[in-house]
Order: structure tokens, then C-alpha cells, then sequence
């Protein structure tokens, strides 16, 4: 047993959190000792979740047209790819659809999502009033992603029974400038506090394998735990041709299992949720998502990648021997 990784973990366990330094070593033990580290960071996930793994859907409230420069995006209107630039809005009908299907499938919450940098105020006040029929209708809870919004937008969306709130920070401070430049890390930051403030719950984590370092993964991380958000979504690079990083390698699967772990090390008790990228980055591999530390997935499509089948990842938490929160 790597003594670094077991003295790191142990500190975790009893309440503490890693520093800055003491996540480089974990690194660097990690590196050396792979199965150690995901020896360690599952008994971190059982010991503050238990055997129960949250599973989210979403959909895409608007598609396409988004004017942002996001390095990643197949919907930026910067980028010449195969998905349609032409805004896409789904009906009332359509998410009620959308609804009812994560409802059949036993799926306890739907976010649905707006492409673009934000949401008119038209728009905002549609979804305020679909909020309250979705839960009464459906018995789910209601997550909504819709970019940047002040404090008074998040005081209503949280009034209306919308229970948290999407937005990624994406990667670290440092890095940011190199995938966007049409909006600040800041603005970013301002939107997560905004929304912790509305009472909302946060799912604010960001995007692995776009050029970032181990250092940029680690302040963001770090970034996280300081905002106090309880949900980290970890989406792995899927490539799309058209994009700036269209051509980029993608991570190996032992390298996105560190990342969960390191993640866990750092965030013991905020849900790990592994989302984009899942099927494509970790192949036959997808299920030592949980072993790495991984607490809460997202199944079914994402906005413009296949996810895979919710019935899948069911018979795969049964298989395993864990259980749907």
C-alpha cells in the first residue's frame, strides 16, 4: 500500500481537506500506484454516500445559434461543424415530453439547458411557469442551466421550485482565456454565487482533456470547494470536427479515472457527476467510474453527443451492486 496515498486519504476520511501541495503528491503517488488511489478514493465515496449513485437527463431547452467562442462547442456560431446553427427552441409540449419520459424511466431530475451565453427575460418567464407543472405533473425536480443570470433572475427561478442550477466553470482561471474569450471566468463565478445565494443547488464543475495541466484541474477544484457548491459535473473532451480542439487526442481511460480520483480526494463530499464524453473517452471502463469516486452520472443523450441508453446504466448500477438515489 502506497504510504502517501493511505496517510492522504486517511487525513480525508477523518475530515480534512487536501491543500494545494498535498495534491501534487497525490499526483505523483498516483502515478506510481494507480490501483491505491482507487482503493483509497472509493472508500472515500463509500464512507461519506454510501452504495447510491444519483442519475440525471437533460434537455436542450435551446439548441444551436450560441454566439460564445467556447473552444469545445459544436453549437458556437464561430465554428463550421455539422450540428445546425439555426436556434432551436423546444415547445411546451416537448419538454413536457421530455418530462414524462425521465419520470417512466425513474429518473428523479431533468435540467434542461439553453445553448448561448443567456436567456431573454421572455424566455425566462416561460420556463418559470412550466417549473411548477413539471413537478406537480411528473413528480420530478426541475435543474436549469441558462447561463449567465443575476441575483433577481435566481431569487425568481428559485421561488418557482426550480431546485439547482447548471453552470461549469469549465476549467481554471488561468486556462478560461484559452477556450473562451467572449465572457470572463468572473462572470462565471458571479453566476455560481448568485445562484448559491438564491438557495439554489449548484452543479458547477468543468470540461478535462481541452490542453489544461494537472495544476489547472487542481486550482479548479479548489476553486470549487471554495464556492461551496455540492455537485461537480466532469466531462471528458469529445472531440468535434470544426472546433478548435477538433483535432485533439483524447485522455486515456486510466488517466480519467485519476482525474475522478483526484477529484474525490479534493471534493469528499460534493457529488462527482461523470457526464460528456463518458461513453466515447472511457469505452469498456465506463463502470470504474465508481470505483475512482464517481457518486452521480448523466444518462441518456447529452446536447449534441449520444450518451447512452438510461436502461444501460440501471442494469450496469445493478450489476455492481449500487443503487439509484
Amino acid at each position: 500500500m502506497n504510504p502517501t496515498i493511505e496517510h492522504l486519504a486517511r487525513g480525508v476520511l477523518d475530515g480534512g481537506l487536501l491543500t494545494r501541495e498535498q495534491a501534487a503528491d497525490l499526483t505523483a503517488a498516483g502515478q506510481a500506484d494507480f490501483e491505491d488511489l482507487l482503493y483509497w478514493a472509493d472508500r472515500i465515496r463509500r464512507n461519506f454516500f454510501g452504495n447510491t449513485v444519483r442519475i440525471c437527463s437533460i434537455v436542450p431547452g435551446r439548441l444551436g445559434g450560441c454566439t460564445q467562442d467556447c473552444a469545445f462547442c459544436a453549437q458556437s456560431m464561430h465554428y463550421d461543424t455539422a450540428a445546425d446553427k439555426t436556434p432551436k427552441v423546444l415547445s411546451d409540449e416537448e419538454i413536457f415530453k421530455a418530462s414524462a419520459e425521465a419520470a417512466a424511466k425513474g429518473l428523479p431530475h431533468l435540467g434542461i439547458v439553453y445553448s448561448g451565453k443567456s436567456i431573454s427575460e421572455a424566455e425566462l418567464e416561460r420556463l418559470i411557469g412550466l417549473v411548477g407543472q413539471i413537478r406537480q405533473r411528473y413528480g420530478i425536480q426541475v435543474c436549469a442551466g441558462l447561463g449567465i443570470l443575476n441575483q433577481d433572475q435566481m431569487n425568481r427561478l428559485a421561488a418557482a421550485g426550480v431546485s439547482r442550477y447548471n453552470h461549469n466553470l469549465e476549467t481554471s482561471q488561468r486556462h478560461f482565456k484559452n477556450i473562451v474569450s467572449t465572457h470572463s471566468f468572473d462572470q462565471r463565478v458571479r453566476t455560481i454565487e448568485a445562484a448559491l445565494k438564491a438557495g439554489l443547488g449548484v452543479c458547477a464543475g468543468g470540461i478535462f482533456g481541452i490542453g489544461e495541466t494537472q495544476a489547472d484541474r487542481i486550482d479548479m477544484a479548489l476553486q470549487l470547494r471554495q464556492l461551496g457548491v455540492d455537485t461537480a459535473p466532469m466531462n471528458f473532451l469529445h472531440p468535434i470536427p470544426g472546433t478548435p480542439l477538433g483535432t485533439m487526442k483524447t485522455l486515456q481511460p486510466r488517466q480519467i479515472l485519476s482525474i475522478i480520483a483526484l477529484y474525490r480526494f479534493l471534493l469528499p463530499k460534493v457529488n462527482l457527476k461523470i457526464a460528456g464524453g463518458r461513453v466515447l473517452n472511457l469505452r469498456d471502463m465506463q463502470s470504474w467510474i465508481f470505483r475512482a469516486g464517481c457518486t452521480s452520472i448523466l444518462s441518456g443523450n447529452y446536447l449534441t453527443t449520444a450518451g447512452r441508453a438510461v436502461e444501460e446504466d440501471l442494469q450496469m448500477l445493478n450489476d455492481l451492486g449500487l443503487e439509484p438515489a
